[in-house]
């Protein structure tokens, strides 16, 4: 068996430890709310609400708790504690929220959740479905929202393409020109244009086309390298254009084939991550009217991956138990630095 402990590593300088436990820390997606299990899969086909993949929810718990590097040792927690915190925290420390930034529904995360303002990027599961089809009551903008939660974390986010438009059907050619009369958004759609306005508040923003579930425990998950060092970033949200798409694709394709029990089998049929682009550019033009729009960001089409099936690590204690972590009295348990093959 290989030994992957890394025996001289307390004996480095403090300050290239300090730069090695940074490096273990995960890129992750910050949820503002919530997905709706039976509500998202239903977008790619309808399906009983007792067959569905996997429990969304669970994978967002799991994904709002501190990074492992917190409980590695005294040095890794004070890594962990300099570059990140609660959001009730952050939030305190940013000021008060603008009145239309305040968002309320009824999916809204609402425990303590873990936030790295470097390397965390704002998200919202929100769509108009959510709402149509289920009645919640909502207060503030939900877009308004997520600018703000941008501003706290590294200013960038991402939306669901059926915040935009669930009614819309795109079909090919996607890259055939708009015809329309309408040059700019008429005064009547009031929701659109604070939709716009705070669209384009955000520096750079992905739009989610698809939700990939990939069925792994932690361990597992870990041992791949595609969710981070240590294995903790359980959602992702990926440019559809990367390889890093492609081979998440793959794996969680062979995951399910592997799965002693399977729900619902996911349809792994891929779109060109062109086409998906083309596609996510029409609606906006088709919902804004602005042409400029789709240019801002140098990203547009996104796949939100998730690595699913690890509630053996979840805690469903909200009362915030996981600030237990940072106990100064906890044992300093590393000697060495381990690492994952």
């Amino acid at each position: 068996m290989a030994n992957n402990t890394f025996h001289p590593f307390p004996r480095l300088p403090t300050e290239l430890r300090e730069e090695i436990w940074r490096f273990c820390l995960p890129h992750r997606v910050s949820e503002m709310d919530y997905p709706i299990d039976w509500m998202v899969y239903d977008s790619f086909g309808p399906k009983p609400k007792d067959k569905l993949p996997c429990s969304l929810i669970s994978t967002s718990i799991s994904n709002a708790r501190p990074p492992l590097l917190a409980t590695v040792c005294r040095e890794s927690r004070r890594v962990a504690l300099s570059s990140g915190n609660w959001s009730s925290v952050l939030e305190e420390e940013s000021g008060s929220r603008p009145l239309e930034a305040n968002w309320l529904a009824a999916n809204l995360v609402t425990r303590e959740y873990w936030q790295d303002p470097l390397r965390d990027s704002a998200h919202l599961n929100w769509t108009t479905s959510y709402e149509a089809d289920l009645g919640y009551q909502t207060d503030g903008h939900p877009l308004d929202s997520l600018v703000w939660e941008a501003k706290l974390v590294n200013g960038s986010a991402s939306i669901m393409l059926g915040y935009m438009s669930d009614s819309l059907i795109e079909r090919e050619p996607f890259d055939k020109p708009i015809t329309w009369q309408l040059q700019s958004l008429p005064e009547s759609c009031r929701h659109e244009q604070q939709d716009l306005a705070a669209l384009r508040l955000l520096p750079e923003w992905l739009v989610v086309v698809r939700v990939v579930v990939i069925h792994l425990d932690f361990t597992q998950a870990a041992k791949t390298g595609l969710f981070g060092p240590l294995g903790d970033k359980f959602v992702q949200v990926v440019d559809a254009t990367l390889p890093l798409a492609s081979q998440l694709y793959k794996l969680a394709e062979a995951c399910e084939s592997r799965a002693s029990a399977v729900t619902a089998a996911q349809d792994f049929a891929r779109m060109p991550a062109n086409d998906m682009n083309a596609m996510v550019k029409r609606v906006a033009l088709k919902v804004y009217f602005d042409h400029e729009l789709p240019k801002q960001g140098s990203r547009t089409c996104g796949l939100d991956m998730r690595s699913t099936c690890p509630r053996d690590n979840i805690s469903d204690d909200n009362t915030g138990s996981d600030k237990g972590l940072f106990d100064e009295d906890a044992a300093d348990t590393s000697s060495a630095m381990n690492t994952v093959e």
